[in-house]
């Protein structure tokens, strides 16, 4: 394996890792969204759009910080998921469709959000929301676009490197007398 392939690697395992180390904090230990509040019962919505729906209503009522936060926000913090994801499991992927890192990352980043809302749910330091899985899916499935367009667009110019370099004209050598 070449060295900068090697140390791009480590790279995104260190990112990765501090991006998992980031989420789980601001999810469970958070002040600024109140995750420091423990609440008496389990909550919980199961209704799916339900709680997206409302947020929505919110915008009609020009309350924009609410949207924002809950809707935007959800997706925006797992986008990074999905293109780490892949990036990471490159390798796996070298010569194959988009459909399998496709499908590895959406079991993964499922997986993920329904382990994060059920201990949200159990340690009542937040709510069990079925609403926060699908914008957080999306979140991902959006960053899993994004590692599809970089690789598209690698992809591109090793191609453009490739033909210039073949239809580069010899140069002949000159001799020199000397």
């Amino acid at each position: 394996m070449d060295i900068n392939k090697k140390r791009r690697r480590i790279l995104f395992r260190i990112v990765f890792i501090a991006y998992l180390v980031f989420l789980m904090y601001f999810l469970f230990f958070s002040d600024l969204f109140g995750r420091t509040v423990t609440y008496d019962e389990y909550r919980y919505n199961l209704t799916p759009f339900k709680e997206i729906q409302r947020f929505c209503t919110r915008v009609k009522e020009k309350d924009y910080a609410v949207f924002f936060v809950n809707i935007v926000g959800n997706i925006v913090l797992f986008m990074p998921f999905g293109y780490l994801f892949c990036s990471l499991n490159e390798r796996r992927y070298k010569n194959k469709k988009v459909i399998m890192p496709f499908i590895d990352m959406f079991v993964a980043a499922s997986l993920f959000c329904i382990v994060v809302e059920t201990c949200q749910l159990l340690s009542r330091v937040g709510v069990f929301d079925v609403d926060d899985i699908i914008l957080n899916i999306t979140g991902a499935i959006l960053g899993f676009c994004v590692y599809i367009t970089v690789r598209l667009l690698k992809g591109i110019s090793r191609m453009r490197e490739y033909e210039r370099k073949a239809h580069r004209p010899l140069e002949k050598k000159q001799k020199s007398y000397g």
